[in-house]
């Protein structure tokens, strides 16, 4: 079943009008270029699961949308880009063994596991966090404020970055830097992603969106057909292994680690504000 969409107006050259969306702004700030922006700064953009299916939803519509050449992905307010999952929803599902919805086949945010057809540049304005990180690791080009980092917590929260994350994460930075970040659930701050690579640049934050649109509209005024062809051939190496260890790692484990009780009580512990009180494994 389609989307319904938006009542919204919007410009002349869009054929179809966008899905709807509640937890986010759909704009169109210049020809061909879309900007989606995160709209829950009170909780640090993070994404409950209605806002990941709208999400896979939008990014579809975007991909088949003919005008629509390159998009730019951003938060509201000034501390966060997106803080991952809305962690105190996953334990309301896990205490009432809710599955809820399924997410998308982009994965968290519509996009840590995206092909799509088309690019999507963030402007990270400040954390990217557990999801939120999992999303800028599968983005095209990252642009970043000072105030960025970037952080793989699961491990102090009873779960696993299973939405693509880790296999990502191994092929952009090697194994030791991988392990570092995923075993310790510590920060990667915006310089260190800048000297790894991960990070184009670091943009003033108020300069921060301006610099990504502009860098928008240039790959918009190049041959689409072009762009979507160059985008697709490069990324071949990319998903080949890519996707297949992400399935793998969902079909063997994440049953097994929503089921724990290590994952209850490490959300139990974020929500309460408390340090975990960790049981043996029995995986």
């Amino acid at each position: 079943m389609s989307a319904p969409r938006t009542k919204n107006p919007v410009p002349s050259w869009i054929e179809n009008p966008y899905p709807q969306v509640q937890h986010s702004i759909v704009s169109f700030p210049r020809k061909h270029v879309l900007l989606v922006t995160i709209n829950r700064p009170e909780h640090m953009n993070c994404l409950p699961v209605e806002a990941t299916i709208e999400l896979g939803a939008l990014w579809r519509w975007y991909d088949a949308e003919p005008e629509l050449r390159a998009a730019v992905f951003t938060g509201a307010g000034q501390e966060a880009f997106c803080a991952g999952m809305d962690l105190k929803q996953r334990l309301d599902i896990l205490k009432t063994n809710d599955v809820a919805f399924d997410y998308p086949h982009g994965g968290f945010g519509g996009m840590s596991n995206r092909t799509g057809k088309k690019p999507i540049i963030i402007a990270c304005n400040g954390h990217a966090h557990g999801g939120g990180f999992e999303i800028v690791l599968n983005a095209d080009v990252i642009f970043a404020s000072p105030n960025a980092s970037f952080r793989l917590p699961e491990v102090l929260r009873g779960v696993s970055a299973l939405a693509g994350a880790l296999p990502r994460c191994m092929a952009l930075f090697g194994n030791h830097r991988t392990m570092d970040l995923c075993l310790t659930g510590r920060v990667l701050g915006v310089e260190e992603a800048l000297q790894w690579g991960l990070v184009k640049e670091i943009v003033p934050r108020d300069k921060l969106l301006e610099r990504a649109l502009a860098y928008a509209d240039e790959i918009a005024g190049l041959c689409p057909d072009s762009v979507i062809i160059s985008r697709l051939a490069a990324r071949e190496a990319w998903e080949t292994g890519i996707s297949r260890a992400t399935m793998r790692g969902q079909e063997i484990y994440a049953e097994a680690m929503l089921r724990s009780k290590n994952a209850t009580e490490g959300l139990a512990a974020y929500r309460e504000k408390r340090k975990p009180k960790w049981y043996p494994s029995h995986l």
